[in-house]
């Protein structure tokens, strides 16, 4: 008998396969990082659309106490006045709700704020739609979850 040298047909079908496998194994967990990376994002954004609408309402007060802040935003909102020169403090909070609407409506998917308040707390929520990380999330369809961001504070 002669001695064998080099691997066989049979050696090289099961390294490949373990290969394949390791490989698909890669893959799924790229794709959980990409959508746990986006989600992070996603969560930076509201915290960022929170504390400006904070910030906005913190240098029009007057327009918070007459209720300019209060209600709901999607980004469908019109304004008929743009403040470019003076403007009420009603006009104001008008525009500052414009503004935070189209922030939301650009950075976040379905994106909506909701501001209200409670003697002098105000909380301010932001919500959106984003593709979950749980059951199916090696799929494209692996489904969407609403998550929200709230903040809350005195004034």
């Amino acid at each position: 008998m002669k001695k064998q040298n080099g691997a066989t047909l049979i050696e090289v079908l099961v390294s490949v396969l373990v290969i394949a496998i390791g490989l698909l194994g890669i893959a799924a967990t790229q794709m959980m990082t990409l959508k746990n990376s986006s989600g992070s994002n996603q969560r930076y954004m509201a915290a960022l659309a929170a504390q400006e609408i904070v910030e906005r309402i913190r240098a029009n007060p007057s327009g918070l106490e007459q209720g300019g802040y209060d209600g709901t935003v999607d980004g469908d909102e019109t304004v008929t006045n743009r403040c470019t020169s003076a403007c009420s403090v009603t006009q104001l909070a008008e525009f500052d709700l414009y503004e935070w609407g189209q922030l939301l409506k650009t950075n976040l998917p379905s994106g909506a704020g909701v501001i209200t308040r409670a003697g002098e707390e105000v909380t301010v929520t932001v919500s959106w739609v984003q593709q979950h990380t749980g059951e199916d999330y090696g799929g494209a369809d692996g489904g969407t979850e609403n998550a929200s961001f709230s903040m809350s504070l005195e004034l």
